[in-house]
């Protein structure tokens, strides 16, 4: 939805008022609405640090549980600019354009991609068991379904060609016998691409 979007306001207010103040109306009427669903809200707004960092975690599934190097973790958020529970102002964060510069676009691609560079990492793994369940793979399949596993994440057509041009380098995706390692590192590599891309710094 856009912001400060007065006739969107309006449906929510009247589905309010109407459902005599029950916020689970109010929800089922956004969530099903036009204006929710609307094409040009889709990377419409920059990830913040924190939305970055929990979503690349949850994605790897390293940390379901409390354990040592979760403090580094959560100290990325700081060196991407939202030092958490410490806003520079009553304002609280800026956001949009202001997460994105020149030293925090580094920060939070190189967070992202050494995140999805472990092939040990429960998440890394599971998306390779998939993959490997549904090889051979042509290129094509091979980073569709990749896409699939992260976001599902939709991405640019210029976006999906140069995923594909890494991919086509190597062929099909194989995980024959004693090459199972080559074939991970290959799907390591290309997941290292797709969260260094440009819609996955986006909602």
């Amino acid at each position: 939805m856009p912001p400060r979007d007065p006739e969107a306001i309006d449906i929510l207010v009247q589905a309010y008022m109407t459902a005599q103040y029950d916020i689970r109306t109010v929800l089922r009427t956004l969530l099903l609405s036009d204006f929710f669903r609307s094409e040009k809200n889709y990377l419409a707004k920059i990830k913040s640090p924190t939305e970055l960092v929990i979503g690349t975690v949850r994605l790897t599934k390293d940390f379901t549980f409390p354990k040592r190097g979760l403090r580094e973790i959560a100290l990325e958020c700081r060196y991407m600019g939202q030092d958490l529970l410490n806003p520079p102002s009553v304002e609280d964060w800026h956001t949009g354009k202001e997460w994105i510069d020149t030293g925090c676009l580094v920060e939070r691609i190189n967070f992202a991609a050494q995140q999805v560079a472990d092939v040990h990492k429960p998440g890394v793994r599971l998306i390779i068991d998939r993959l490997q369940a549904a090889s051979p793979l042509s290129p094509e399949d091979c980073v569709d379904m990749c896409l699939d596993l992260v976001g599902p994440l939709r991405v640019r057509q210029v976006t999906r060609e140069a995923l594909l041009d890494y991919v086509r380098l190597g062929g099909e995706l194989r995980f024959d016998l004693g090459k199972e390692a080559a074939a991970s590192q290959r799907v390591s590599e290309l997941l290292q691409l797709i969260v260094a891309s440009r819609e996955y710094q986006f909602n």
